[in-house]
């Protein structure tokens, strides 16, 4: 019974350990933007850069070009979306940048400036 008690205690303390290594670990691992959804993912942990919020809103502006109901609705086409988009992007990005600061931690700044770069390029 005691060495059952020592084994169960001994489990619990190693599955601690661990999980406070996995857990430090992903602490300092730096989130990759890739979607609009891991701005918000990152900004749990640390800041998001402007350059970080322009990837991260391309991304979801892409998304709504490629909806053919949506773009029907707004009276588009995927491929006129898709054509608008490439001609705005780089101008939309370029004005973002140089109106705003180069890290943000404030999620309704950062909501606000993915919305502003959307827009512009919608």
């Amino acid at each position: 019974m005691k060495k059952i008690i020592i084994l169960i205690v001994s489990v619990i303390f190693v599955g601690y350990y661990l999980n406070a290594k996995a857990s430090q670990s992903s602490l300092n691992k730096e989130t990759e933007v890739k979607t609009f959804s891991d701005i918000y993912y990152k900004l749990e942990t640390s800041s998001v850069s402007i350059d970080e919020i322009i990837i991260g809103a391309t991304e979801f502006a892409l998304t709504m070009c490629a909806d053919r109901a949506y773009q029907e609705v707004l009276g588009n086409s995927v491929q006129s979306c898709n054509k608008h988009f490439k001609m705005t992007k780089g101008t939309c990005a370029s004005y973002l940048i140089k109106s705003s600061h180069r890290v943000y931690k404030d999620k309704t700044k950062v909501t606000l400036l993915a919305e502003r770069f959307i827009n512009c390029v919608s």
